[in-house]
């Protein structure tokens, strides 16, 4: 075996050095992507339109239920269930955010899918036509809702994102759960 010279020593110090720039920057370049803030969330479909609510805000989905009507409350207002010993309202949340494409619910015949939602102060059924998925979305893709929209729907979107060739509108939970009569 010969011994490596001084310019061979050279050059593998300088070939590592160069590797461990590439490392780092690799790793850079991963603590980059891991640095996107995502929001998950729930699709669902209301008429012939597609809306989400954040996945956090969540805490069950409901396809069988019994509502007992509650009289003199607002028509957005189906009754409410006993879920476990609490008793939630169930809000036809087409009607609240007065979707245009949607038909009146008969609970009579049918249960459809109900979304329990919360927030801080408040809980909720609210009753959509179909659950979709659990999306994760770039918090930067989020945009502001619409200028297009009736001013009495803008207040219950608070954004909107394109997800699979659809635009989505996100409910705005915390007017979507104000209690009733608050702010009239």
């Amino acid at each position: 075996m010969t011994e490596a010279g001084p310019t061979t020593r050279f050059h593998a110090d300088q070939d590592r050095a160069i590797l461990r720039r590439r490392a780092e920057s690799l790793a850079q370049a991963g603590e980059e992507t891991i640095a996107i803030e995502t929001v998950g969330l729930l699709l669902f479909r209301l008429g012939e339109e597609w809306y989400a609510v954040p996945i956090e805000r969540v805490r069950e989905i409901y396809n069988e239920y019994a509502v007992t009507r509650v009289p003199r409350v607002p028509d957005f207002v189906l009754g409410v269930v006993n879920v476990r010993g609490e008793i939630v309202s169930v809000t036809d949340i087409a009607t609240l955010m007065r979707v245009p494409s949607r038909t009146e619910i008969d609970l009579s015949d049918e249960r459809p899918p109900a979304i329990i939602v919360a927030n801080d102060t408040c809980s909720s059924a609210i009753v959509v036509d179909e659950i979709g998925d659990i999306v994760d979305v770039p918090r930067d893709s989020i945009e502001p809702p619409l200028s297009t929209l009736d001013k009495s729907q803008v207040e219950y979107i608070a954004g909107s994102v394109f997800i699979e060739g659809r635009l989505i509108g996100i409910v705005n939970l915390e007017k979507a759960l104000e209690p009733v009569g608050e702010n009239t």
